[in-house]
Protein backbone atom coordinates (compact mmCIF):
# COMPACT_ATOMS: atom_id res chain seq x y z
CA UNK A 1 0.00 0.00 0.00
CA UNK A 2 2.85 2.34 0.87
CA UNK A 3 4.62 1.49 -2.38
CA UNK A 4 1.44 2.24 -4.31
CA UNK A 5 1.11 5.64 -2.59
CA UNK A 6 4.73 6.56 -3.32
CA UNK A 7 4.41 5.40 -6.91
CA UNK A 8 1.25 7.51 -7.36
CA UNK A 9 2.98 10.59 -6.01
CA UNK A 10 6.06 9.97 -8.14
CA UNK A 11 4.00 9.47 -11.30
CA UNK A 12 2.00 12.59 -10.53
CA UNK A 13 5.12 14.67 -9.94
CA UNK A 14 6.90 13.47 -13.08
CA UNK A 15 3.81 13.86 -15.27
CA UNK A 16 3.15 17.58 -14.68
CA UNK A 17 4.88 20.91 -14.96
CA UNK A 18 5.11 22.33 -11.45
CA UNK A 19 3.38 25.69 -10.90
CA UNK A 20 3.78 27.97 -7.90
CA UNK A 21 0.08 28.23 -6.97
CA UNK A 22 -1.47 25.26 -8.75
CA UNK A 23 -1.22 21.56 -8.00
CA UNK A 24 -2.58 19.40 -10.83
CA UNK A 25 -4.27 16.18 -9.73
CA UNK A 26 -6.86 13.91 -11.31
CA UNK A 27 -9.98 12.66 -9.59
CA UNK A 28 -8.48 9.13 -9.38
CA UNK A 29 -5.36 10.46 -7.73
CA UNK A 30 -7.46 12.40 -5.23
CA UNK A 31 -9.40 9.24 -4.38
CA UNK A 32 -6.22 7.18 -3.95
CA UNK A 33 -4.77 9.81 -1.61
CA UNK A 34 -8.04 9.94 0.40
CA UNK A 35 -8.43 13.69 -0.12
CA UNK A 36 -11.60 15.20 1.32
CA UNK A 37 -13.04 18.69 0.85
CA UNK A 38 -15.71 20.89 2.41
CA UNK A 39 -17.41 24.05 1.28
CA UNK A 40 -16.37 27.34 2.87
CA UNK A 41 -18.67 28.64 5.59
CA UNK A 42 -18.98 32.42 5.82
CA UNK A 43 -18.69 34.15 9.16
CA UNK A 44 -21.89 35.85 10.30
CA UNK A 45 -20.09 38.15 12.71
CA UNK A 46 -16.76 39.93 12.92
CA UNK A 47 -13.97 37.65 14.13
CA UNK A 48 -10.91 38.73 16.01
CA UNK A 49 -9.47 39.46 19.44
CA UNK A 50 -11.86 40.49 22.23
CA UNK A 51 -11.14 43.63 24.29
CA UNK A 52 -13.01 45.47 27.09
CA UNK A 53 -14.54 48.79 25.99
CA UNK A 54 -16.76 51.61 27.18
CA UNK A 55 -19.71 53.13 25.31
CA UNK A 56 -19.23 56.88 24.80
CA UNK A 57 -21.42 59.58 23.25
CA UNK A 58 -19.64 61.85 20.71
CA UNK A 59 -19.15 65.28 22.25
CA UNK A 60 -21.03 67.09 19.45
CA UNK A 61 -24.20 65.08 20.22
CA UNK A 62 -24.61 66.25 23.85
CA UNK A 63 -26.57 69.35 24.97
CA UNK A 64 -26.91 70.81 28.48
CA UNK A 65 -30.20 72.54 29.37
CA UNK A 66 -29.98 75.50 31.77
CA UNK A 67 -31.88 78.67 32.74
CA UNK A 68 -30.60 82.15 31.91
CA UNK A 69 -31.94 83.41 35.27
CA UNK A 70 -31.94 82.23 38.86
CA UNK A 71 -35.22 80.95 40.21
CA UNK A 72 -37.24 78.00 41.49
CA UNK A 73 -37.92 74.74 39.64
CA UNK A 74 -41.67 74.38 40.09
CA UNK A 75 -42.25 71.72 37.37
CA UNK A 76 -40.19 68.86 35.89
CA UNK A 77 -41.72 66.99 32.95
CA UNK A 78 -38.93 64.49 32.15
CA UNK A 79 -36.43 62.31 33.96
CA UNK A 80 -33.24 60.41 33.18
CA UNK A 81 -33.59 57.75 30.47
CA UNK A 82 -36.66 59.34 28.87
CA UNK A 83 -36.77 60.01 25.11
CA UNK A 84 -37.62 63.60 24.13
CA UNK A 85 -38.24 65.50 20.90
CA UNK A 86 -36.83 68.86 19.87
CA UNK A 87 -39.02 71.69 21.25
CA UNK A 88 -40.63 69.53 23.92
CA UNK A 89 -41.14 71.27 27.30
CA UNK A 90 -38.74 69.82 29.87
CA UNK A 91 -39.20 72.01 32.95
CA UNK A 92 -40.71 75.29 34.21
CA UNK A 93 -38.79 77.88 36.22
CA UNK A 94 -40.27 80.70 38.36
CA UNK A 95 -37.83 83.63 38.27
CA UNK A 96 -38.10 87.14 39.84
CA UNK A 97 -35.23 88.17 37.57
CA UNK A 98 -37.39 87.40 34.53
CA UNK A 99 -40.06 89.78 35.82
CA UNK A 100 -37.46 92.52 36.19
CA UNK A 101 -36.17 91.87 32.66
CA UNK A 102 -39.71 92.11 31.24
CA UNK A 103 -40.24 95.42 33.04
CA UNK A 104 -36.98 96.79 31.61
CA UNK A 105 -38.01 95.63 28.15
CA UNK A 106 -41.36 97.43 28.37
CA UNK A 107 -39.57 100.57 29.58
CA UNK A 108 -37.14 100.46 26.65
CA UNK A 109 -40.07 99.93 24.30
CA UNK A 110 -41.74 103.06 25.69
CA UNK A 111 -38.51 105.05 25.40
CA UNK A 112 -38.10 103.97 21.80
CA UNK A 113 -41.67 105.02 20.98
CA UNK A 114 -41.14 108.46 22.57
CA UNK A 115 -37.82 108.87 20.76
CA UNK A 116 -39.55 108.02 17.48
CA UNK A 117 -42.23 110.63 18.09
CA UNK A 118 -39.60 113.23 18.97
CA UNK A 119 -37.63 112.42 15.82
CA UNK A 120 -40.73 112.71 13.61
CA UNK A 121 -41.52 116.14 15.13
CA UNK A 122 -37.96 117.44 14.71
CA UNK A 123 -37.81 116.22 11.12
CA UNK A 124 -40.96 118.23 10.33
CA UNK A 125 -39.61 121.34 12.11
CA UNK A 126 -36.25 121.08 10.35
CA UNK A 127 -38.01 120.76 7.00
CA UNK A 128 -39.84 124.05 7.71
CA UNK A 129 -36.54 125.66 8.77
CA UNK A 130 -37.63 126.21 12.38
CA UNK A 131 -34.82 124.21 14.15
CA UNK A 132 -31.14 123.73 13.45
CA UNK A 133 -29.68 120.57 11.94
CA UNK A 134 -27.77 119.82 15.16
CA UNK A 135 -31.04 119.34 17.07
CA UNK A 136 -32.25 116.93 14.39
CA UNK A 137 -29.04 114.91 14.67
CA UNK A 138 -29.51 114.73 18.45
CA UNK A 139 -32.99 113.29 18.00
CA UNK A 140 -31.71 110.78 15.46
CA UNK A 141 -28.97 109.56 17.83
CA UNK A 142 -31.43 109.28 20.70
CA UNK A 143 -33.76 107.15 18.59
CA UNK A 144 -30.90 104.83 17.52
CA UNK A 145 -29.76 104.37 21.13
CA UNK A 146 -33.23 103.48 22.42
CA UNK A 147 -33.81 101.09 19.49
CA UNK A 148 -30.51 99.32 20.22
CA UNK A 149 -31.34 99.06 23.92
CA UNK A 150 -34.77 97.60 23.16
CA UNK A 151 -33.27 95.06 20.74
CA UNK A 152 -30.69 94.03 23.35
CA UNK A 153 -33.33 93.39 26.02
CA UNK A 154 -35.50 91.53 23.51
CA UNK A 155 -32.60 89.19 22.77
CA UNK A 156 -32.07 88.62 26.50
CA UNK A 157 -35.73 87.62 26.84
CA UNK A 158 -35.36 85.18 23.91
CA UNK A 159 -32.28 83.67 25.55
CA UNK A 160 -34.30 83.15 28.73
CA UNK A 161 -36.75 80.97 26.81
CA UNK A 162 -39.46 83.44 25.73
CA UNK A 163 -40.44 83.17 22.07
CA UNK A 164 -41.29 86.01 19.69
CA UNK A 165 -44.98 85.33 20.19
CA UNK A 166 -44.72 85.70 23.98
CA UNK A 167 -42.68 88.89 23.67
CA UNK A 168 -45.17 90.43 21.22
CA UNK A 169 -47.99 89.52 23.59
CA UNK A 170 -46.08 91.21 26.42
CA UNK A 171 -45.87 94.42 24.36
CA UNK A 172 -49.60 94.40 23.63
CA UNK A 173 -51.00 93.42 27.03
CA UNK A 174 -48.23 94.53 29.40
CA UNK A 175 -48.83 91.37 31.47
CA UNK A 176 -45.70 89.73 32.81
CA UNK A 177 -44.87 86.04 32.63
CA UNK A 178 -43.71 84.81 36.02
CA UNK A 179 -41.93 81.73 34.69
CA UNK A 180 -39.76 80.22 31.96
CA UNK A 181 -40.57 77.06 30.02
CA UNK A 182 -37.35 75.23 29.15
CA UNK A 183 -37.54 73.17 25.94
CA UNK A 184 -35.36 70.44 24.44
CA UNK A 185 -32.73 71.86 22.03
CA UNK A 186 -32.44 68.51 20.21
CA UNK A 187 -34.22 65.18 19.95
CA UNK A 188 -32.58 62.49 22.03
CA UNK A 189 -32.47 60.82 25.43
CA UNK A 190 -32.17 62.50 28.83
CA UNK A 191 -28.83 61.25 30.15
CA UNK A 192 -28.83 63.04 33.47
CA UNK A 193 -31.25 64.96 35.69
CA UNK A 194 -29.24 67.35 37.87
CA UNK A 195 -32.07 69.08 39.79
CA UNK A 196 -35.29 68.12 41.56
CA UNK A 197 -38.69 69.77 41.65
CA UNK A 198 -38.83 72.57 44.25
CA UNK A 199 -35.10 73.23 44.10
CA UNK A 200 -33.74 76.78 43.82
CA UNK A 201 -31.21 77.26 41.05
CA UNK A 202 -28.64 79.85 39.99
CA UNK A 203 -28.35 81.41 36.55
CA UNK A 204 -26.91 79.10 33.82
CA UNK A 205 -26.79 76.21 36.30
CA UNK A 206 -26.93 72.82 34.45
CA UNK A 207 -30.36 71.24 34.90
CA UNK A 208 -30.62 68.39 32.35
CA UNK A 209 -28.27 66.69 29.91
CA UNK A 210 -29.66 65.41 26.60
CA UNK A 211 -27.82 63.35 23.98
CA UNK A 212 -28.43 61.72 20.62
CA UNK A 213 -27.49 58.03 20.86
CA UNK A 214 -26.81 57.33 17.19
CA UNK A 215 -24.07 57.04 16.20
CA UNK A 216 -22.15 56.03 19.32
CA UNK A 217 -18.47 55.57 20.10
CA UNK A 218 -16.82 52.67 21.88
CA UNK A 219 -13.36 53.11 23.36
CA UNK A 220 -11.38 49.90 23.82
CA UNK A 221 -8.18 49.48 25.82
CA UNK A 222 -5.82 47.54 23.56
CA UNK A 223 -2.32 46.35 24.61
CA UNK A 224 0.39 48.09 22.65
CA UNK A 225 1.80 44.78 21.40
CA UNK A 226 -1.58 43.92 19.82
CA UNK A 227 -1.70 47.11 17.76
CA UNK A 228 1.16 45.95 15.57
CA UNK A 229 0.61 42.21 15.81
CA UNK A 230 -3.07 42.39 14.80
CA UNK A 231 -2.70 45.36 12.42
CA UNK A 232 -5.26 47.42 14.35
CA UNK A 233 -5.51 50.74 12.54
CA UNK A 234 -8.08 53.23 11.32
CA UNK A 235 -10.68 51.41 9.24
CA UNK A 236 -10.52 48.10 11.11
CA UNK A 237 -13.86 46.34 11.66
CA UNK A 238 -15.34 46.21 15.14
CA UNK A 239 -18.37 44.46 16.65
CA UNK A 240 -19.85 44.28 20.14
CA UNK A 241 -19.81 40.72 21.44
CA UNK A 242 -23.24 39.08 21.78
CA UNK A 243 -24.91 42.21 20.30
CA UNK A 244 -25.83 42.60 16.64
CA UNK A 245 -24.08 45.93 15.99
CA UNK A 246 -20.89 46.77 14.13
CA UNK A 247 -18.75 49.69 13.05
CA UNK A 248 -15.24 50.82 12.18
CA UNK A 249 -12.21 52.16 14.03
CA UNK A 250 -11.98 55.94 13.53
CA UNK A 251 -9.05 56.80 15.81
CA UNK A 252 -6.10 55.12 17.49
CA UNK A 253 -4.99 57.55 20.17
CA UNK A 254 -1.21 57.97 20.30
CA UNK A 255 -1.21 58.30 24.09
CA UNK A 256 -1.38 55.23 26.28
CA UNK A 257 -2.50 54.33 29.77
CA UNK A 258 0.58 53.98 31.93
CA UNK A 259 -1.19 51.72 34.42
CA UNK A 260 -1.61 48.75 32.07
CA UNK A 261 0.34 49.74 28.93
CA UNK A 262 -2.69 49.96 26.67
CA UNK A 263 -3.69 52.40 23.94
CA UNK A 264 -7.19 53.78 23.35
CA UNK A 265 -8.86 52.53 20.15
CA UNK A 266 -12.00 54.54 19.34
CA UNK A 267 -14.61 53.16 16.95
CA UNK A 268 -17.90 54.52 15.64
CA UNK A 269 -20.91 52.24 15.90
CA UNK A 270 -23.66 52.88 13.35
CA UNK A 271 -24.96 49.73 11.68
CA UNK A 272 -27.43 47.73 13.76
CA UNK A 273 -28.39 50.29 16.41
CA UNK A 274 -31.60 51.43 14.72
CA UNK A 275 -32.33 48.23 12.77
CA UNK A 276 -32.32 45.91 15.78
CA UNK A 277 -33.48 48.40 18.47
CA UNK A 278 -30.33 47.70 20.45
CA UNK A 279 -30.14 49.85 23.57
CA UNK A 280 -26.62 51.02 24.34
CA UNK A 281 -26.01 53.73 26.91
CA UNK A 282 -23.04 55.91 27.81
CA UNK A 283 -20.58 54.45 30.35
CA UNK A 284 -21.86 50.94 29.60
CA UNK A 285 -19.02 48.39 29.65
CA UNK A 286 -18.99 45.91 26.76
CA UNK A 287 -16.66 43.41 25.08
CA UNK A 288 -15.71 44.29 21.51
CA UNK A 289 -14.18 42.19 18.73
CA UNK A 290 -11.65 44.01 16.55
CA UNK A 291 -10.55 42.60 13.21
CA UNK A 292 -7.29 43.66 11.63
CA UNK A 293 -7.16 46.33 8.95
CA UNK A 294 -5.73 43.77 6.55
CA UNK A 295 -8.82 41.58 6.87
CA UNK A 296 -11.28 44.49 6.62
CA UNK A 297 -11.19 44.31 2.81
CA UNK A 298 -11.46 40.51 2.72
CA UNK A 299 -14.29 38.11 3.52
CA UNK A 300 -14.23 36.13 6.75
CA UNK A 301 -14.90 32.38 6.90
CA UNK A 302 -14.91 29.52 9.38
CA UNK A 303 -12.89 26.43 8.41
CA UNK A 304 -11.72 23.25 10.16
CA UNK A 305 -8.26 23.78 11.59
CA UNK A 306 -7.05 20.72 9.65
CA UNK A 307 -7.47 22.69 6.40
CA UNK A 308 -4.68 25.13 7.30
CA UNK A 309 -1.15 24.45 6.05
CA UNK A 310 1.91 26.33 7.31
CA UNK A 311 4.50 27.12 4.67
CA UNK A 312 7.47 29.47 5.12
CA UNK A 313 5.78 31.73 7.69
CA UNK A 314 2.60 31.76 5.59
CA UNK A 315 -0.72 30.01 6.14
CA UNK A 316 -2.39 28.55 3.04
CA UNK A 317 -5.35 26.39 2.08
CA UNK A 318 -5.85 24.18 -0.95
CA UNK A 319 -8.89 25.11 -3.05
CA UNK A 320 -10.32 22.43 -5.34
CA UNK A 321 -10.43 23.22 -9.09
CA UNK A 322 -11.24 21.24 -12.22
CA UNK A 323 -7.53 20.52 -12.77
CA UNK A 324 -6.58 19.87 -9.15
CA UNK A 325 -5.96 22.34 -6.34
CA UNK A 326 -5.09 26.02 -6.12
CA UNK A 327 -2.96 27.38 -3.28
CA UNK A 328 -4.55 30.37 -1.51
CA UNK A 329 -2.89 32.35 1.25
CA UNK A 330 -5.15 33.28 4.19
CA UNK A 331 -4.93 35.27 7.41
CA UNK A 332 -5.84 33.57 10.68
CA UNK A 333 -8.16 35.76 12.77
CA UNK A 334 -9.14 33.54 15.66
CA UNK A 335 -8.85 29.85 16.59
CA UNK A 336 -11.30 28.03 18.87
CA UNK A 337 -10.71 24.30 19.13
CA UNK A 338 -11.16 22.52 15.80
CA UNK A 339 -12.61 25.63 14.09
CA UNK A 340 -10.55 28.60 12.91
CA UNK A 341 -11.72 31.95 11.56
CA UNK A 342 -9.81 33.14 8.51
CA UNK A 343 -9.88 36.04 6.06
CA UNK A 344 -9.01 35.72 2.39
CA UNK A 345 -9.97 36.46 -1.19
CA UNK A 346 -12.87 34.02 -1.60
CA UNK A 347 -16.32 34.30 -3.14
CA UNK A 348 -17.82 31.80 -0.69
CA UNK A 349 -18.48 28.95 -3.14
CA UNK A 350 -15.04 27.32 -2.99
CA UNK A 351 -14.32 23.84 -1.63
CA UNK A 352 -11.16 23.46 0.44
CA UNK A 353 -9.18 20.38 1.42
CA UNK A 354 -9.54 19.18 5.03
CA UNK A 355 -7.93 15.71 4.69
CA UNK A 356 -4.86 14.77 2.66
CA UNK A 357 -3.23 18.20 2.86
CA UNK A 358 0.19 16.63 3.55
CA UNK A 359 0.17 14.76 0.23
CA UNK A 360 -0.88 17.87 -1.71
CA UNK A 361 1.79 19.95 0.03
CA UNK A 362 4.42 17.35 -0.88
CA UNK A 363 3.38 17.53 -4.54
CA UNK A 364 3.31 21.33 -4.40
CA UNK A 365 6.89 21.41 -3.12
CA UNK A 366 8.10 18.86 -5.67
CA UNK A 367 8.59 16.00 -3.23
CA UNK A 368 8.07 12.36 -4.37
CA UNK A 369 9.30 8.79 -3.91
CA UNK A 370 10.19 5.70 -5.90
Amino acid sequence: MRFTLYFTLFAFYCGQAMAVDLVKMTAIQQKNLNIKTVKLQAETKTSGQVYPAEVVVPVNQVRVVSSAYAGLVDQLHVTAGQTVKKGQVLAHIISPELISMQREYLQSNTQKRLARQSLDRDEALFKDGIIAEKRLQTSQNSHLETAAQMNERRQLLKLSGMGDGSINQLEKSGRYQNGIALVAPISGVVLEQMVTQGQRIDAVMPLLKIAQLSPLWVEAHVPLTDLKKNHIQKGALIAIKDVDVSGQVITVLPSMRAQDQTAIVRAEIRRGIVESNVQLFPSQMVDVIISSTASASMSNFKVPTSALVNHQSRVVVFVQTDAGFEVREVKVLNAQGDITSIAGEFNGTEKIVISGTAAIKASWQGMGGE
